[in-house]
C-alpha cells in the first residue's frame, strides 16, 4: 500500500466490527479521503463534516490485513486486534495513525512508547489485559435450571480474552457470560462456544436451589468479617466498586458495620 495525498475530509461511519475497521484503512488508502473521525453506526452523530458510509467488504478487509501482517508483522496485527477491545475514546483514529506510521517504519513501530498515538494504546491495551485478568476472579455464576449464568459490566470488551479461561474450567457446564456493557454473549454448550451480540436480553431467573446458596454464602460472608477493621477505602482499593453490583456478597449486603474511631 502506498499513502496518497488525502484531499477530503469526512467522518467514516462503520458496522462497528474490527473488519469494518480495516475497511476504514482501505478507503483512507484507496478513495483519497482523509477521516477526521470513525464512527460506528450506534455512535454517529450529524456533523458539519461530509459523512462516508463505509460497507464491510471482507475482500478488502483481507487484504488490509494481509497488508498489516506482511508489512508490520504478526505481532502488531495481533496488538491492533486487542486494542480495538478497549474502550479508548476514538480508538480507530489512534489505530490508523499507527497503521500509517507502521507501513512506514516497520514492526518496531509496537515499541515506540514516545510516540503518542502508540502511547495511548499502550495504556489502553494493558488496561484492557488487567480488566481481563481482574474477571477471571470476578464473574460469579449463578443456576438458572441446567444453565450457569452471569452477568458483567466491563468498561472493554473483555469477552474475547476470557473465554477460553472459562470455556477450559467449565468444560463440562452450559454457560452463558453476559456484557451488559457491549451487549455481548458468550454462550458456550456441549464443547462448542459462541460470541454473539444481543441487543436486549431478559436474564433467566436463578433457580430456588441457587437462592438458598447464595443465602448460605451470604450468612458465611457476614459471619467471617471482622467489625473492627471494616475499612471501605481499603476494600475499594482491592475491588473497585464498579464490580460490587454483580457480586453476590455486596450487592445483597444488608449490614454496615460502624466505623472505628
Amino acid at each position: 500500500m502506498s499513502e496518497n495525498k488525502h484531499t477530503q475530509q469526512v467522518v467514516y461511519v462503520y458496522d462497528g466490527t474490527f473488519e469494518g475497521f480495516l475497511c476504514c484503512v482501505y478507503n483512507y488508502y484507496y478513495n483519497r479521503l482523509k477521516p477526521v473521525a470513525i464512527m460506528s453506526h450506534t455512535e454517529f452523530t450529524p456533523s458539519f463534516y461530509d459523512n462516508l458510509m463505509v460497507d464491510t467488504d471482507f475482500e478488502q478487509a483481507y487484504r488490509v490485513r494481509f497488508a498489516i501482517e506482511e508489512k508490520i508483522g504478526h505481532r502488531n496485527l495481533e496488538f491492533l486486534t486487542e486494542c480495538f477491545l478497549t474502550c479508548l475514546e476514538e480508538k480507530e483514529m489512534y489505530m490508523l495513525r499507527y497503521v500509517v506510521k507502521g507501513f512506514k517504519i516497520g514492526s518496531k513501530i509496537i515499541d515506540m512508547l514516545s510516540d503518542d498515538d502508540v502511547s495511548a494504546l499502550f495504556k489502553a491495551h494493558r488496561h484492557l489485559e488487567r480488566e481481563s485478568q481482574h474477571f477471571l476472579g470476578l464473574v460469579r455464576f449463578y443456576r438458572a435450571g441446567e444453565v450457569y449464568v452471569s452477568k458483567i459490566e466491563p468498561k472493554n470488551q473483555i469477552l474475547p480474552l476470557i473465554t477460553w479461561h472459562f470455556t477450559n474450567r467449565f468444560a463440562n457446564q452450559r454457560f452463558m457470560i453476559y456484557d451488559a456493557t457491549h451487549g455481548q454473549a458468550l454462550i458456550y454448550a456441549n464443547r462448542n462456544h459462541k460470541l454473539i451480540q444481543v441487543d436486549d436480553i431478559e436474564l433467566p431467573p436463578m433457580d430456588e436451589d441457587e437462592k438458598q446458596t447464595q443465602r448460605l454464602w451470604k450468612n458465611f460472608y457476614d459471619t467471617i468479617a471482622i467489625k473492627e477493621r471494616y475499612n471501605p477505602k481499603c476494600r475499594m482499593n482491592f475491588m473497585p466498586k464498579r464490580f460490587w453490583s454483580n457480586l453476590p456478597e455486596m450487592n445483597t449486603q444488608q449490614t454496615e458495620y460502624v466505623k472505628i474511631e
